[in-house]
């Protein structure tokens, strides 16, 4: 989810394409102008209104972000830590960009460290460090596991939870739901994936109903996650 709101002040000119996505969207011309040309009160190069990272029903980590001005072409680095010492990063975001403005940022971490852990923020343009935000601690703890056994019959495999699995689904690597072959046998779900391409999948269901998500590989001869 990305919410870009811009306040356009009267007199300035619109019309040219946004620089995220393929969607026109109104932006304020070169000769935009925040506050009255004869003050001397300096424009906000960038400004990061919020960063906070919270734990989502033990099915990942979201976080989410705020600016009030950005420039053009900065991107922004989210990272954690277990110790707030070593960072690694988690994922990264193209910025809106827009110079003057609100731009809201959501993204969610589906492999986090389990336990108590820390994420940051860090804009850049270019080599350039723009802002870094205060470290957020967060107390992440994963949803009941699904396991996964391989059948003796190629491509299939039964998914078992700790608890009572319904609305069990497939999904590949871009979020589509891919068609299966379910059978549900008392607290198990037998899978026929025979016609899944090698790769990268996730296995949806609620477990007791509680959501679960879990990576699956499957390749030739089986398949391998939980």
């Amino acid at each position: 989810m990305k919410i870009t709101l811009l306040i356009a002040c009267a007199g300035l000119a619109h019309g040219v394409a946004a620089q995220s996505g393929n969607t026109a969207l109104a932006k304020f011309s070169p000769s935009y102008a925040t506050v009255p040309a004869h003050t001397t009160e300096a424009v906000p190069e960038f400004e990061l209104v919020s960063f906070i990272a919270e734990p989502v029903n033990g099915e990942g980590v979201t976080v989410r972000w705020a600016t009030a001005a950005e420039v053009p072409g900065c991107r922004f680095a989210v990272e954690r830590s277990a110790d707030r010492m070593n960072w690694y990063p988690a994922f990264s975001q193209v910025g809106e960009g827009a110079t003057h403005g609100y731009a809201a940022y959501a993204v969610k971490d589906m492999t986090p460290l389990n336990g108590v852990s820390y994420y940051r923020l860090v804009a850049t343009v270019g080599i350039r460090q723009l802002d870094i935000s205060d470290d957020f601690a967060v107390e992440y703890a994963p949803a009941s596991a699904l396991q996964f056994t391989n059948e003796p019959v190629a491509g299939r495999f039964r998914v078992q939870g700790e608890g009572a699995i319904t609305d069990l689904q497939v999904l590949n690597n871009r979020g589509q739901f891919m068609p299966m072959d379910l059978h549900y046998d008392g607290g198990q779900v037998l899978v026929n994936a025979e016609g899944l391409e090698p790769g990268t999948y996730f296995v949806q269901a609620l477990v007791d109903g509680a959501p679960v998500l879990r990576t699956v590989i499957v390749t030739a001869t089986g398949v391998i996650g939980g």
